[in-house]
């Protein structure tokens, strides 16, 4: 296979012009393989090329990658895989990313744990668990999840609380539950939850007790006596966790 000519691509590629096909090679494989000094190449050492430049290709895919953003392995894996490349050229990518200092499990643990705290609602649980799916062990993340201070998730934790208070028309018991539940599916402790929870003060919301009254009310005169009614209004709002409210204040001018 005669070399007809060499045209610089974009970056570190090249396309070679062959009497058969035009390839893209990477600079180093035209410099390791002295290239630019030949004016043939043969079906043989072609093969032996092509397959070294998807090698270095699947690198280069990955760096981009990671340049772009910062990746863990399994992250990296699963968009190689995503473009097609055969394992054995992931697998060289991920082995020479890891050689040069690109791909470092401790330098992603603690971008991701500090992104997590200064950007995110989130506790220790759900950044632990997080990582675990990315495919770091337990004992790798406790080494910086141990360091913070847990101050850090209180002050996350009173925050939202304050926050959902500001709007709240829940009775206490249902606020608390909704609360602790939420928080504790953004990775919170319940112990640390409860700090806040058990110490906070919510009034009766009158005008929330009076709408749910009248909805009720309206809903079950037609089908029970007055005495059925308040008894199924009564129940209803203890199950929301409203207690001792006098039906007939809110029903009398009805």
């Amino acid at each position: 296979m005669k070399i007809l000519k060499y045209q610089k691509g974009k970056g570190n590629e090249y396309k070679i012009y062959t009497d058969k096909n035009i390839y893209k090679l990477y600079d180093d494989i035209i410099i390791k393989y002295e290239l630019l000094l030949k004016k043939e190449i043969s079906d043989k050492e072609l093969n032996i090329i092509l397959k070294e430049n998807n090698l270095l290709n699947a690198y280069y895919m990955g760096l981009k990658a990671i340049n772009i953003k910062l990746r863990c392995e399994k992250e990296l894996r699963s968009l190689l895989k995503k473009k097609d490349f055969k394992m054995a050229e992931i697998d060289y990518a991920i082995n020479r990313l890891k050689k040069d200092g690109y791909l470092n499990d401790k330098v992603y643990i603690e971008a991701y744990i500090h992104d997590m705290l200064n950007l995110y609602t989130v506790g220790e649980n759900k950044i632990r668990n997080d990582l675990i799916n990315l495919g770091f062990a337990y004992k790798d993340i406790d080494i910086y999840l141990d360091n913070i201070n847990k101050s850090i998730y209180l002050e996350k934790i009173e925050k939202y609380i304050n926050k959902k208070l500001k709007a709240n028309k829940k009775s206490k018991k249902e606020f608390i539950n909704k609360t602790l539940n939420e928080l504790i599916n953004k990775g919170f402790n319940k112990e640390d939850i409860n700090i806040y929870l058990e110490s906070i003060d919510i009034p009766e919301n009158n005008k929330e007790i009076e709408k749910i009254v009248k909805r009720l009310y309206t809903k079950y005169i037609n089908k029970y006596d007055i005495n059925t009614t308040k008894l199924k209004i009564k129940s209803y709002l203890y199950n929301k966790g409203y207690t001792n409210i006098d039906i007939d204040l809110y029903i009398e001018d009805i």
